[in-house]
């Protein structure tokens, strides 16, 4: 029994004893049996307690420790994001000499270096617009005819039939557009009347448009490719934006001006890079703080955290450090990560030296890329991405592992505690009952001393009849 079990203890003994002494003597009319059975129960209840509070404790370890594993999975995304061959690292940067004339966008394929660009003529539309119709008048039950590409040699055309309920130009346009054809209308009013105008939704000379109704005449205006040059090679693009020219590299091109090369440059983003080393960083820090958080004595209550006692968490808490100071020789001078300014402090988190790091992604990108996701050699990114697979597994991860542990301990005290409390409704039926009768004794033990007196003054007295004896003698 604990030290303040064994003084409510004694405490009891003490309390139910003085009770039934008061009755015994008088100075009360029997004992409070309600009274007595709940303190009783109270010191029977003693295991129930320290098992509630054991399952606290539990609820507060596993609280801490599915915060850890959180935080385990957050590193082991963060440390992902740079083995990713197409992940951060692998992203491309663009910048242009004149972003108005011609401007670049790269995905993770492309190659880094420079490419000249000279841009001659843009893209156009082919449009054509409908004579003036008159006021009053409309093209409904109008056959129009447009032809797409060539007009010698079209590659596909559309027979429109305005129905005849379409009795006004607007209307007439509407049912152009919701039709699926290969144009836009539109309707164009000005001082002389309303036209009827045709947009093709093909760029360039593809879809140029040849368009003729019995209703009225169309007049067309060409769509034209695009012409440029892509270090000195002749390119011609239906449309603005050109893909295909440049490996991984999408040209938009937002002004013509065929005297002036425009420099495009394609390399690594060293800013997502960054920012995604960063994140590791953090992310790291978070867990590591956490674990160290367990074994600050809290200066209030003088006793660390609810894992502390928890010989998982060195254990922990050894293979992150262990991870981090791990090293390779997969990427030239970088064979750590201290190599690369990201360097640990005393307490076991890491810190970024801005300018070391700013250097390796600039001068040597390469090979910080090697350090994180080559795999023959394995980079370090190979083996802590390894590392925090096993750490993270939900069945076999040691966090994941220790709260399944905790739970099981919680769900068996929880059954000892129902246990428990059905078999002490039978202990403070008995202690009730056991209670009652002694009362009842008590209770009695006053008229029984009063029928002993008075049968005992009944007796004839003693010295009397002594007395006469002598006298009589």
């Amino acid at each position: 029994m604990s030290t303040s079990g064994s003084s409510l203890y004694s405490s009891t003994v003490s309390s139910i004893l003085g009770n039934i002494n008061d009755a015994f003597s008088g100075k009360t009319a029997g004992i409070d049996v309600s009274s007595i059975v709940n303190e009783l129960m109270q010191v029977e209840d003693q295991p129930e307690t320290q098992w509630q509070d054991e399952q606290t404790t539990i609820s507060s370890q596993v609280s801490a420790l599915t915060t850890m594993n959180t935080q385990l999975s957050t590193l082991n995304d963060s440390v992902d994001s740079l083995t990713d061959i197409l992940g951060a690292l692998s992203q491309m940067t663009t910048g242009s000499s004149d972003s108005t004339v011609v401007s670049a966008s790269a995905d993770n394929t492309a190659v880094a270096g420079t490419h000249s660009i000279v841009v001659s003529n843009l893209a156009t539309t082919s449009s054509s617009y409908s004579g003036y119709i008159p006021s009053g008048s409309s093209l409904a039950g109008a056959e129009i005819t447009v032809e797409y590409g060539n007009p010698n040699n079209p590659t596909s055309t559309d027979n429109i039939d305005i129905p005849t309920t379409d009795t006004t130009l607007q209307q007439a346009a509407s049912y152009i557009n919701g039709g699926g054809y290969g144009v836009t209308a539109s309707v164009v009013t000005d001082s002389q009347g309303s036209r009827l105008v045709l947009g093709s939704n093909t760029s360039g000379a593809a879809g140029n448009l040849t368009v003729s109704s019995s209703a009225t005449n169309f007049t067309s205006t060409a769509g034209v490719d695009a012409q440029l040059t892509v270090d000195g090679v002749p390119v011609d693009s239906s449309t603005n934006t050109v893909t295909g020219a440049i490996s991984g590299v999408t040209l938009s091109l937002g002004s013509a001006d065929p005297n002036t090369p425009v420099l495009i440059s394609v390399q690594p983003d060293t800013t997502q890079a960054s920012d995604a080393i960063q994140s590791f960083v953090t992310a790291y820090n978070a867990i590591i703080g956490s674990i160290n958080s367990q074994y600050t004595v809290n200066p209030t209550t003088g006793s660390e955290g609810v894992l502390a006692g928890d010989s998982m968490l060195r254990t922990l808490q050894s293979q992150l450090l262990s991870m981090v100071s791990g090293s390779t020789s997969a990427a030239g001078p970088y064979v750590n990560l201290q190599s690369m300014g990201i360097e640990m402090q005393n307490d076991g988190t890491l810190q970024i030296n801005a300018s070391a790091l700013s250097t390796a992604l600039s001068s040597n990108y390469s090979d910080v890329q090697s350090f994180f996701q080559s795999t023959s050699p394995a980079g370090w990114g190979e083996t802590a991405s390894t590392q925090l697979q096993q750490l993270t597994d939900p069945t076999l991860g040691p966090v994941s592992a220790d709260i399944a542990g905790l739970n099981q301990t919680s769900n068996s005290l929880t059954s000892e505690i129902n246990d428990f409390e059905a078999n002490m409704t039978g202990v403070q039926q008995q202690l009730t009952s056991q209670y009652d009768d002694l009362n009842t004794l008590l209770m009695q033990y006053p008229m029984q001393m009063e029928e002993v007196s008075s049968q005992l003054s009944s007796l004839p007295n003693a010295t009397t009849t002594s007395s006469s004896t002598s006298s009589s003698i």
